[in-house]
């Protein structure tokens, strides 16, 4: 018996049809990756599996008694209470069956009969059965597993980051362990070691689930079937991302040859009712007409055009593109050892290690928006930054792509900005939607194309990769791989960093070694 099923489900966003009578179930047992291009509506499809949207046709129904966990980032979290607390909340239930538990050992001071032995007997076996005993050490591992015991297990909520707390939110659920997990983006805000705790979780979680993510080599690890939002669909594949993908583009080729006999066929037959629409051949050419009235047209198949991303480069004249001397950066106190780097004309350099260790603090220090706590930090004359925040913060969020770039290089008319914005998948009238209309991986392409018409000769990125389709992520690899200047990177996704940086620098040694250096960072090809 199917725990999720979707009957003729259409929704429309704005102009945007994103469903059009799709159908869908999820049954018992089954982890699927949720897939498809940026604005596809993979988001939107969770929140309306939660009922925060309401379908506009069709319907979605679960099992009765079906429990689902939806990691909400906007959910409402009380913000005095401590990161241990707030997990712990995770066993309201087991707390209060406990509770009920020690009130039946009092009143049995007095009363002694059957019925509370028999309750009291009752509550144990739960606490026993859930481990209730062992709860501090489940909360443990899991907060190890996803890096939030270095945040201190006492620090309030309030306390916390946008990220960090997205973290302990996906902590809370998992040690809920509902029979549907329903996650967005789990991956983000973890790097690597905390991503292959949750894939090592999630591949051997007893529920179902549905979780959508960019990150295939994730996807390869916990799912066993695919669910692929396309051409206003959703369908089901079994197996991993690979073979989905090769089963779809099968399918669609299929799709295409049926198509174009089809055109054959009706092309044939309106060539022969022109040619004999009167004269000997009438009454066949009016059988020929009801033929062609019966044809049911099949659509044309949507061909999406491969993106080829560009960014503009300037000359740096110096050898030394950034220099830094025993830095220490920070904002009270300093988050890592004094750091020296050198940093070449033209070197492409990822640099990795654990969230929270300072990795966006350094990008920010190396460009001068923070101030270094000590040492110092020089910069060759005549450098032209690219900077590429991970949050998608925007000063004016009314304003449309068309805007923005243009903003971003005055010498662009709206034609050649629109040319710009559809080469990273930004076309038509979403070129002028408000930002804030936008899904998180087409605001992520706007960002990635204000840079790419701006001429730099060192582009800093921070986590550019997050809400990315695998089509865009590729293509902006080849596009950093071509790209003239010096780049400076980080992310969290090993397999988008591998083969191409010169270096790969991680911050997470410094714990040891006190510093980075040429002699101690770790080169790649």
């Amino acid at each position: 018996m199917s725990l999720l099923t979707i009957k003729n489900l259409t929704y429309q966003v704005a102009d945007k049809l994103l469903y059009q009578q799709a159908n869908f179930s999820l049954h018992p047992g089954e982890h699927l990756g949720v897939t498809g291009n940026n604005g596809v509506g993979k988001s939107t499809l969770l929140k309306l599996l939660q009922a925060e949207y309401l379908p506009d046709q069709g319907d979605i129904s679960w099992q009765p008694g079906v429990i689902v966990g939806y990691l909400d980032q906007h959910a409402q979290v009380d913000l005095t209470l401590s990161i241990h607390a707030y997990l712990a909340s995770a066993f309201v239930t087991l707390f209060e069956a406990e509770k009920a538990l020690m009130a039946l050992y009092a009143d049995m001071a007095t009363d002694a009969s059957a019925s509370l032995l028999n309750r009291a007997a009752q509550l144990q076996s739960l606490l026993e059965k859930e481990h209730f005993y062992s709860l501090d050490h489940r909360i443990e591992q899991v907060a190890n597993g996803l890096g939030i015991d270095c945040f201190g297990l006492s620090t309030l909520m309030g306390n916390l980051s946008g990220g960090q707390r997205h973290k302990v939110m996906l902590a809370k659920l998992l040690l809920q362990q509902p029979d549907v997990l329903l996650l967005d983006e789990p991956t983000n805000y973890l790097d690597t070691d905390h991503v292959t705790w949750l894939g090592e979780f999630l591949s051997q979680y007893r529920g179902a689930f549905m979780v959508v993510s960019h990150d295939t080599a994730f996807l390869d690890k916990i799912a066993n079937g695919i669910c692929d939002i396309d051409f206003r669909q959703i369908r089901k594949y079994k197996g991993h991302y690979a073979k989905a993908m090769a089963q779809k583009a099968h399918e669609l080729s299929n799709q295409a040859k049926q198509f174009d006999a089809q055109q054959r066929e009706i092309q044939k037959l309106e060539q022969y009712i022109a040619k004999n629409g009167a004269g000997v051949n009438a009454k066949m050419a009016n059988g020929r007409k009801k033929q062609l009235a019966k044809i049911e047209r099949l659509d044309r198949p949507e061909h999406k055009l491969t993106p080829v991303l560009n960014f503009a480069s300037a000359p740096l004249n110096a050898q030394q593109a950034i220099v830094a001397r025993n830095l220490h950066i920070g904002y009270q106190h300093p988050l890592l050892p004094a750091i020296n780097l050198h940093v070449q004309r033209g070197e492409k350099i990822a640099i990795t290690g654990f969230n929270g260790l300072g990795k966006s603090t350094l990008l920010k220090t190396l460009i001068g928006e923070v101030t270094p706590l000590a040492g110092q930090v020089e910069t060759a004359k005549g450098i032209q930054w690219g900077y590429f925040a991970q949050d998608l913060n925007w000063r004016y969020p009314d304003s449309t792509p068309l805007q923005v770039v243009r903003a971003a290089c005055s010498a662009l008319n709206d034609k050649t900005a629109r040319q710009k914005l559809a080469q990273f998948g930004i076309s038509g009238r979403k070129a002028q939607q408000a930002l804030a209309t936008l899904s998180g991986g087409e605001q992520t392409k706007v960002k990635l194309c204000c840079l790419a018409v701006t001429n730099t000769n060192v582009l800093i990125l921070d986590e550019p990769t997050t809400h990315l389709d695998v089509d865009v992520k590729s293509a902006l690899k080849e596009a950093l791989i071509r790209y003239q200047g010096t780049v400076v990177i980080v992310s969290h996704e090993s397999e988008f960093v591998s083969g191409w940086p010169d270096r790969v620098l991680d911050i997470s040694r410094l714990g040891h070694k006190h510093q980075i250096s040429e002699h101690q960072e770790t080169t790649h090809g």
